[in-house]
């Protein structure tokens, strides 16, 4: 593309992510505006921040070329039920997160395990799980943000990946999360623009939304049945996954832990989910578009389906509307990114070091240094290591998932669950995807067209969560739903001890039970402070 306006459009969005980083920069105080953002959002901006990096490269692209290859399905499977799993994510989590976060200092998913489970193993499982899928996850967002710098610079792949990488490393490291939230706003908004304007143009290049209909209806009417060209049951695997997988990712998850007033959850649910819902009409229109052109001879029939929005950009749009475009499609990645960054950060200088006893003193220091390594070690392995990329389908969304809805969400509802349940739960996730992903990507296994890994490997975690936490039982007297809304607080900041903690009426009969022993534990819990102290680490920056 190589168009002096376009690169102007390019270094004046990145001098803005820079600008928004040197702000951030001036408001770290310590570990806990680095990892989430001070507690500090209103809830439009965590909203908006929530939705961006969940809607990212993967959505926009991936979403784009699965609209191209399956039609009308790709829409029922991610564009209707994606924005459900947001309020699920907002009414289940929302108000317990916040009041968890305020009461224990938790400022990640590995902290909720600490927590809840008072576990060293599970704890540490969680931490290494969070930070291979994080690295899975920025090598599939580095490749991408690869070749679309190469686009719009005229760069080389290699050249194009280190530096869209060096940017998004310099905002985060400066800045943080509250540098990632507030890029993430920035970006949010210019990918809703970006996508009602784009979805209106390849409607009107392919003919009008009717002709267009009609052009696939006659070449391909499979793309326009409920039915179609995936099995039902993959299709409903997939749309179970992205539904009910909503509530087990850590872009998401960490937002709840943000927020500064938790009566403002409720407005929260219906801008994210209406935000993410907007976006994928850049799916809609330019793989439905891209598809009638492959039809009527106007496009190449593309063997690689995630060529289908980059293509469409560069060959059918003006050069700087085109550039313009790609850039909010950079951005859309960069939003994910960002978002990874820090919370891999999280987990290989906090959690990890904690699981173990480590005290981590000057955490700021050691939350940018693991920053850039998790970013060099993403950059790497996209460039001499492409076969991971492979992996994205094993440790992204449904390897979070699998991890996070049996130990985390399941565990702060059910006083049953156990710390060995989180600590096998959590290996099956990320192993068992990874395995079967790398195996049938080289062809050692053949995966049936009617099963869909991700979506049955989440429902097999569930039931694997549910039946380990019947045969097993905590240790640690403080391993409780007493103690997780109402026991003894870690927070130093008297101003985020406040607040009424969310009813426990999800105990049921046992949690009626625990109550008559309330007293005896609250004494006992004093008597194991000191090696309970091992897991309740303080800020040291």
């Amino acid at each position: 593309m190589n168009n002096p306006v376009v690169i102007g459009v390019v270094l004046a969005y990145f001098v803005l992510m820079f600008a928004i980083g040197a702000w951030a920069n001036t408001k770290m105080k310590s570990a806990k505006e680095f990892l989430v953002a001070g507690q500090s959002l209103g809830f439009f901006v965590m909203a908006i921040a929530s939705f961006s990096s969940i809607q990212s490269g993967w959505g926009m692209v991936g979403g784009t070329g699965q609209t191209y290859a399956w039609g009308l399905q790709a829409l029922i499977a991610v564009g209707l039920l994606a924005p459900f799993g947001f309020a699920v994510a907002w009414f289940l989590l929302g108000s317990r997160l916040n009041w968890i976060g305020k009461k224990h200092r938790v400022y990640s998913v590995p902290d909720l395990i600490r927590v809840r489970f008072q576990d060293r193993t599970s704890h540490a499982t969680m931490s290494v799980a969070i930070f291979i899928a994080s690295i899975a996850y920025m090598t599939a967002q580095v490749t991408s943000i690869g070749v679309i710098i190469s686009l719009l610079l005229g760069t080389s792949i290699p050249t194009s990946v280190w530096i869209g990488s060096m940017v998004v490393a310099a905002y985060t490291m400066a800045g943080g999360m509250l540098a990632a939230v507030w890029t993430d706003l920035v970006q949010g908004v210019l990918m809703v623009v970006m996508s009602v304007g784009l979805f209106f143009f390849a409607v009107q290049v392919a003919g009008g939304w009717h002709p267009m209909l009609d052009t696939i209806s006659a070449g391909s009417a499979e793309m326009l049945s409920i039915d179609g060209v995936q099995a039902p049951t993959y299709i409903f695997a997939f749309g179970l996954l992205i539904f009910v997988g909503a509530v087990g990712q850590p872009q998401l998850l960490t937002k709840f832990l943000m927020l500064r007033d938790m009566t403002q959850l409720k407005w929260g649910a219906a801008v994210a989910g209406i935000a993410y819902a907007i976006t994928t009409l850049f799916s809609v229109g330019i793989g439905l578009a891209t598809r009638s052109m492959t039809l009527t001879g106007d496009a190449p029939e593309l063997e690689n389906i995630d060529d289908t929005a980059i293509w469409f950009l560069d060959s059918v749009t003006n050069p700087i509307v085109g550039g313009i475009a790609l850039t909010g499609l950079l951005a859309a990645i960069m939003s994910s990114a960002s978002s990874f960054i820090t919370i891999g950060a999280s987990s290989m200088m906090r959690d990890l070091p904690g699981a173990f006893g480590i005290k981590v003193v000057r955490e700021l220091l050691w939350s940018r240094i693991a920053s850039l390594t998790l970013v060099v070690l993403s950059v790497l392995l996209t460039l001499f290591l492409s076969q991971v990329v492979f992996l994205l389908g094993a440790l992204g969304w449904a390897a979070f998932a699998a991890a996070i809805v049996g130990p985390v969400v399941m565990s702060i509802y059910w006083h049953r669950a156990t710390a060995t349940a989180a600590t096998v739960t959590v290996a099956f996730a990320i192993l068992g995807n990874m395995i079967i992903t790398s195996l049938a990507a080289r062809d050692i296994i053949s995966v049936p067209a009617f099963m869909q890994v991700g979506g049955i490997s989440l429902l097999v975690s569930i039931v694997l969560f549910y039946v380990v936490s019947l045969m097993t039982t905590n240790r640690h007297p403080d391993a409780t739903l007493e103690f997780l809304y109402g026991g003894r607080s870690s927070v130093t900041d008297p101003r985020l001890s406040g607040g009424a903690a969310p009813t426990a009426d999800t105990t049921t009969a046992a949690s009626s039970q625990a109550g008559s022993t309330a007293a005896s534990r609250r004494a006992t819990s004093t008597a194991v402070s000191s090696r309970a102290a091992s897991t309740e680490r303080n800020d040291h920056v």
